[in-house]
């Protein structure tokens, strides 16, 4: 491909984006965002006042995202579009502005209520929505409480997920450790209190959803042994588990951890799952009993950042078909993105969430871009793990500083073993809860031994690890990912855009 039509797919794309406004304002919203969750961090964590520093701060990642656009146009399209550019910003700008303004007075709100009860003992009520360590659990008590708490139990405790609970609580200021800045992670999840519980009631049922998920955890644990029982209730269902301490060490050695979630994965089987049940029949009932099943599946799993995420496109694609209209997923991704994002800026710190929007992205375009392949196993396997990696690979970098060789050896051989231990653990854990027959446990018992025992010899390989520049190292995998695609990518002849893209030559 001559560099002449590198120019004109470069230039039908920005005649895309002109005529789809909204990802332009998307794109300046996500950088205004970036941008507010910095300045939330600053203002409301650091007490620092607020300034002309931060506010050029907190203009100047749009305003680059204004001049790069206008600079493109001016150069490949020789039209200047600045009257369109500058609305697109003032607008994005003035609904950035207004929700970080209800942020700033909600959160600041929330923090001084906590503060007022620090050291004090006080009976609070709320549900356990996930467990964090062995005695420690995430407990949401509501606006009309302390919102989300750490709740610490001393000895042994037989909390779960669901319950609804009555607590008397010393109310304890989160702090940070020497080589870990606590405080500030609980922050950015929207935890800003830990609650050392004393005395606790807890009778009835306080999240349908996520009760109905541990009666099915049970139904595994009565079935199987630790870790197994762990890894495929985390696998299937996105449940926080609790690993012995050497064995957590060694998933994190080997760069895996994060396949023991829920994840876009879990949410296409399920609308696969309703496409079959109602194969044969036609209409919006349909649409909207996958509508239905995504999301109730999304609460029964906690509601995880990738698990909103994949649910959130979904259902945008869902509902433009209910509108009898189809949708571009490239665009619906960004469109999803941006939503949960301006709802909660601090996404950006949520490397799972994170993860699972590259992956996604890389997922619409790169295979794309390698349709002459002819294996099925290639295609399906190995070229959609290799993707995910790649595309995931600089925001491991940006946040963790490293790039992990073994990491990069272990997706590609464990990816494949997780999504067929999806499959027969749910229809084995589905069938168990109607009848006990633990010997259909033995196909997702040793697929899990297989990945057990590969997370531990991995681990143990010394020296896989290199120290790079990670901002550079991020621009640059991104920059040749970008370039590919844009040069690769399957594009008729006939496409409307690069028809016009030809009128500015």
């Amino acid at each position: 491909m001559s560099l002449k039509d590198i120019k004109r797919r470069y230039r039908a794309l920005l005649l895309f984006f002109i005529d789809y406004k909204a990802l332009l304002c998307c794109f300046t919203i996500l950088m205004l965002m970036i941008s507010s969750a910095k300045l939330l961090e600053r203002t409301i964590f650091e007490n620092e006042n607020f300034s002309l520093e931060m506010l050029w701060e907190f203009l100047l990642p749009p305003l680059l995202i204004f001049l790069l656009f206008f600079v493109s146009y001016r150069m490949f399209c020789g039209v200047y579009f600045f009257a369109t550019l500058l609305k697109i910003f003032l607008i994005s700008t003035l609904l950035t502005l207004g929700m970080f303004s209800c942020k700033y007075v909600n959160m600041s709100f929330e923090i001084q209520k906590v503060i007022g009860f620090t050291g004090k003992k006080v009976w609070i009520t709320g549900i356990v929505t996930s467990q964090e360590k062995s005695n420690t659990y995430l407990f949401h008590s509501g606006s009309t409480g302390l919102g989300n708490s750490l709740i610490r139990l001393e000895g042994f405790s037989v909390l779960h997920s669901g319950q609804s609970c009555h607590l008397l609580v010393k109310v304890v200021e989160p702090k940070s450790f020497e080589q870990f800045d606590y405080k500030r992670y609980l922050f950015r999840k929207g935890i800003y209190s830990i609650l050392q519980v004393e005395e606790y009631k807890c009778n009835g049922v306080g999240n349908i959803f996520l009760e109905s998920r541990y009666i099915l955890e049970r139904v595994v644990e009565r079935a199987m042994s630790e870790p197994e029982a762990s890894l495929l209730i985390g696998i299937m269902f996105g449940s926080k588990r609790v690993f012995r301490s050497d064995f957590n060490t060694a998933l994190n050695a080997s760069g895996v951890s994060h396949v023991i979630a829920a994840s876009g994965y879990n949410v296409a089987l399920v609308a696969q799952g309703v496409e079959r049940l109602t194969r044969g029949i036609k209409g919006r009932g349909v649409i909207l009993s996958k509508i239905f099943c995504i999301w109730g599946f999304s609460i029964f799993s906690g509601l995880s950042s990738s698990l909103v995420r994949a649910s959130s496109m979904t259902t945008l694609s869902l509902f433009a078909l209910l509108l009898g209209r189809e949708s571009n997923k490239g665009a619906t991704l960004i469109l999803c993105i941006t939503i949960l994002i301006f709802f909660n800026p601090f996404l950006i710190y949520d490397v799972g969430f994170l993860f699972s929007f590259a992956s996604v992205m890389g997922l619409l375009f790169l295979p794309k871009c390698f349709e002459n392949i002819k294996s099925k196993f290639l295609k399906e396997s190995v070229l959609t793990t290799l993707t995910c990696i790649l595309f995931t690979l600089p925001i491991s970098v940006i946040f963790f500083g490293k790039v992990s060789i073994i990491s990069l050896m272990s997706n590609v051989v464990v990816l494949p073993i997780i999504n067929s231990t999806i499959f027969w653990g749910s229809g084995v854990t589905l069938l168990n809860f109607l009848l006990p027959l633990k010997i259909l446990y033995v196909i997702p018992y040793i697929q899990l031994n297989i990945f057990k025992y590969f997370v531990l010899i991995s681990s143990n390989i010394q020296m896989v690890e290199i120290g790079v520049n990670k901002y550079i190292f991020a621009v640059v995998i991104y920059s040749v990912l970008l370039l590919f695609c844009l040069v690769k990518y399957p594009v008729s002849s006939k496409n409307y855009y690069l028809i016009c893209a030809k009128r500015y030559e």
